[in-house]
């Protein structure tokens, strides 16, 4: 029974990776598949990003679970020194204390008085974070400037539990209670000075840095507004400048050009996650004149003319010919020949990554 379950789960596995494939891939004058997407789908504009900001301060009112440091000691007595109060490190013995730093993003075009998340994280020997609030702390940029101040409840998202409480040793634990959260923790008390087409230009910032689809995207727009307006600078980097007519207004204009739509080539990847044991092929992967051989797996994929079209798959055989298929083949062949035989998803990450080694893998294989 579980040995049919097995290959009941592969075989849907496999049939599931094959159904996202293209079938008709086998003539070499097919068009590439094509995916009709807006150009903000596939970049982003120059300004519209967010700013690191880092600080470092003091949780406070733990259960017993705060630092047992001189960190912690030293922070907590410099705080109500500020605050008047004259104590020695011997006279601050709490554990409901607790250091950590806090991080944050300040918005993009953010302004003074928004606020914005922010992370607190333990860098003492705290071993909980849970029910405690952050105390008043400045947070700053990369160029040493104070940006906002955070403050709030911390959220864990984790709890303790079993019999004699955390203290007995014997709690079980589930997430991470030394790393919290505070939505909305941070407010901003000064803006990022980021004005939108400060000089009647902007730039267009596509995720893939490729040449064919940074020209795609200039004639995209110089079908729309004429030539002269989009410049390629670099590879996925092209700039374009405001009309006269809309330079009171750029972010108007800014949102046409990222509403244009665009044909694209969908990705020829394969992408493997070996922890999960997870396989994404893109429908454009072909390989070519290949022999496989993979624990008693044996596959082989030739490039001449012969009766038959798919690649021809045998287990446990060590004699016999191989069918060939006429030219390259397509992962579908491929996937369909290791379905037959009940390939697991280790075999077929083991196999791809052959393949991609051996040089016959037409496209990029990326390990996850």
């Amino acid at each position: 029974m579980e040995a049919y379950r097995s290959q009941r789960n592969n075989s849907i596995l496999v049939f599931v990776l094959a159904s996202i494939l293209l079938l008709a891939a086998g003539s070499e004058n097919r068009l590439l598949a094509q995916a009709q997407v807006r150009l903000k789908d596939i970049s982003r504009l120059s300004g519209n990003r967010e700013y690191q900001v880092l600080g470092y301060g003091l949780v406070t009112g733990l259960d017993a679970t705060g630092d047992k440091s001189e960190m912690s000691i030293e922070m907590t007595r410099g705080m109500l020194q500020k605050m008047g109060m004259e104590l020695t490190t011997a006279q601050i013995q709490s554990k409901n204390v607790a250091a950590v730093i806090v991080t944050g993003m300040l918005p993009s075009y953010g302004r003074a008085g928004e606020p914005f998340d922010i992370t607190i994280s333990s860098i003492g020997d705290a071993k909980s974070l849970q029910g405690g609030v952050l105390l008043p702390t400045l947070l700053k940029g990369g160029d040493g400037q104070v940006y906002a101040v955070a403050q709030g409840k911390v959220s864990i998202g984790g709890f303790e539990s079993g019999a004699g409480g955390a203290a007995a040793g014997k709690a079980g634990q589930k997430n991470h209670l030394t790393v919290g959260y505070v939505p909305n923790g941070a407010i901003m008390e000064r803006g990022v000075d980021d004005r939108f087409a400060r000089s009647g230009k902007f730039s267009v910032l596509l995720q893939e840095k490729d040449t064919v689809l940074t020209r795609k995207v200039k004639e995209a727009i110089d079908r729309r507004y004429g030539i002269g307006w989009a410049t390629i600078v670099n590879p996925g980097h092209i700039e374009v400048r405001v009309p006269s007519s809309m330079s009171d207004d750029p972010v108007s204009f800014a949102a046409n050009i990222e509403n244009l739509p665009m044909s694209i080539e969908e990705p020829n990847r394969v992408v493997i996650n070996e922890r999960t044991g997870t396989v994404i092929v893109g429908s454009n992967v072909r390989i070519s004149k290949v022999v496989i051989s993979h624990n008693g797996i044996r596959i082989e994929i030739d490039d001449q003319e012969q009766p038959a079209g798919n690649a021809a798959t045998k287990r446990n055989q060590i004699q016999g010919s191989m069918v060939a298929v006429q030219g390259e083949t397509t992962v579908d062949d491929l996937v369909a020949a290791l379905n037959a035989v009940g390939a697991t998803p280790k075999d077929l990450i083991a196999i791809f990554q052959a393949v991609n080694a051996a040089g016959a893998l037409h496209g990029e294989l990326k390990i996850m």
